[in-house]
């Protein structure tokens, strides 16, 4: 089949978002053609309209005045809102999904996105969605998702089938469930043509909101690319031989620890909320860290750990540049001998090669749920903000995975294993609705 791919977020700066979205469309590209993909630019892109002044006019007018920075100065962000709002609409994309679909439609007139995602859809047997974790109903909802929902629904009013594979669903932390983007949602789901969803979580959430939908439950995406980073159940000892390869010739050099054993630390889109208590509670957690007796790594993975670089700064621990190669990036992990993370896809990476993980909190179930898909036997979460007395437990149960070194590396390296050829398996979806 042709295939239009939604939700290709390669082109933006987090590690999880880079390495799926490539995984996916690279399994994808083995029996079936992807003829254009939405990229995360073109997803975040606005559609405003407006009846009074035209299009052509308010659309670029808008895109540039309704920014996030600009709506909150005092004075200006106000006037600058009511000034848009008279004219039109600057948000584009609702709940209401055919309303969107118009405004889209609409938006052809100044925008070569809204071109190209109509082009694409004509152009197209399917659509395909890397469903990833943008179906957390918050308050309001994500744009993001407003997008991607808007696109299956124009789908399936032009009669092309919607996949939508590697999905994560999940109430908000913070806000709960939003049921109204529930509602919209389990529509879509339910007349898809396949809904996969990554773990066991995601999937009592669809059994219990979303009775409608038959969804089927598969590894994430990014299990496929396993066979970067081992050809043999045996867990490798820790050498920069095996990192040298992924950063020949890219700009970039391996990170000095590297040279042997390293424990890795990234950090948590919970964390990332509240950037100043996070470097705090990260820089006491990396100076007791220091204990377990093996270098450590500061990796931010995603643009809210950039507090990592004042972390690193008031510890004077190494840091692996957020914008390393994801390829390379995955390789680090994957060769750490300990992880301790609050981040879902890198802790994919790692279990790559082997390494476990110690587990912060998310924005989500996601750091439980992994811990279950790799078959962890006692699943833990510590606070995205580790207190004193978790940052003591966290400090114990590294330098006890550390000892436990290649015995629980081969456990991780079996489940992988099997996660990877399960993962594959949503091309047998495809094959069978074709």
């Amino acid at each position: 089949m042709k295939l239009l791919y939604v939700g290709d977020n390669s082109d933006r700066i987090n590690w999880g978002c880079r390495a799926t979205s490539i995984a996916l469309r690279e399994l994808l590209a083995r029996d079936h053609e992807v003829i254009a993909a939405a990229t995360g630019k073109m997803i975040e892109a606005r559609y405003p309209v407006s009846d009074r002044i035209g299009d052509a006019l308010y659309g670029p007018l808008a895109q540039r005045l309704y920014r996030k920075k600009l709506r909150k100065l005092p004075v200006v962000g106000p006037a600058v809102l009511h000034l848009l709002e008279r004219l039109g609409d600057p948000v584009g994309l609702t709940l209401d999904l055919d309303r969107n679909i118009d405004n889209i439609d609409r938006a052809r007139a100044y925008s070569a996105f809204a071109r190209a995602l109509f082009d694409a859809i004509e152009a197209c047997d399917a659509i395909a969605v890397n469903g990833e974790g943008d179906l957390i109903f918050t308050t309001p909802p994500r744009q993001k998702l407003l997008y991607i929902l808007t696109v299956c629904r124009l789908a399936q009013r032009r009669g092309k089938p919607v996949y939508y594979l590697n999905a994560m669903l999940s109430e908000c932390p913070i806000d709960g469930i939003h049921q109204p983007t529930v509602d919209v949602a389990a529509r879509i789901l339910a007349d898809s043509a396949a809904v996969v969803v990554r773990e066991t979580a995601s999937y009592a959430f669809v059994q219990a909101h979303m009775p409608a939908v038959r969804a089927t439950m598969l590894p994430d995406a990014l299990f496929t690319w396993r066979y970067h980073f081992t050809h043999s159940d045996r867990p490798a000892r820790p050498a920069i031989e095996r990192l040298l390869p992924f950063f020949e010739h890219t700009g970039h050099a391996p990170p000095k620890v590297a040279a042997g054993p390293y424990v890795a630390i990234s950090g948590s889109s919970l964390a990332a909320r509240d950037p100043a208590r996070a470097r705090s509670t990260y820089t006491n957690l990396v100076r007791k860290l220091k204990a377990v007796g093996v270098p450590l790594l500061l990796i931010p993975t995603c643009g809210g750990d950039r507090f990592l670089i004042d972390v690193a700064a008031d510890t004077g621990v190494e840091l692996l540049p957020l914008e390393t190669p994801i390829l390379a990036g995955a390789a680090i992990l994957a060769n750490a001998r300990v992880f301790v993370s609050g981040r879902w896809h890198p802790s994919i990476m790692a279990a790559l090669g082997g390494t476990p993980c110690v587990f912060l909190g998310s924005n989500s179930h996601k750091t439980l749920s992994i811990q279950t898909l790799l078959e962890y036997p006692d699943p833990r979460e510590f606070n995205a903000f580790p207190s004193n007395d978790d940052t003591e437990i966290i400090v114990r149960q590294t330098i006890g995975l550390l000892a436990e070194g290649d015995t629980r590396r081969a456990q991780i390296l079996d489940v992988s294993k099997r996660l990877a050829a399960d993962a594959a398996k949503c091309l047998d979806l495809l094959e069978t609705h074709a």
